[in-house]
């Protein structure tokens, strides 16, 4: 990858994971893997929550195009 398309996608994740938002399900996610007994609920729960918000907008982005 290019170094813009790098410091592009960190911008992104880095903008995404300081929100309440993402806090906010992160917690969610990881209680509920944890109760559910998923190994390493913290870090799934990080990697299930950013991935799905970058999801969210960049569905936001597809229907702006569309």
């Amino acid at each position: 990858m290019h170094s813009d398309t790098w410091t592009e996608m960190v911008s992104k994740v880095s903008a995404i994971c300081v929100t309440g938002q993402f806090k906010r399900l992160q917690g969610e996610l990881e209680d509920l893997y944890r109760r559910a007994g998923v190994p390493k609920p913290a870090v799934q729960a990080y990697q299930d929550a950013l991935l799905s918000l970058l999801a969210e907008e960049d569905d936001a982005i597809s229907v702006r195009f569309h």
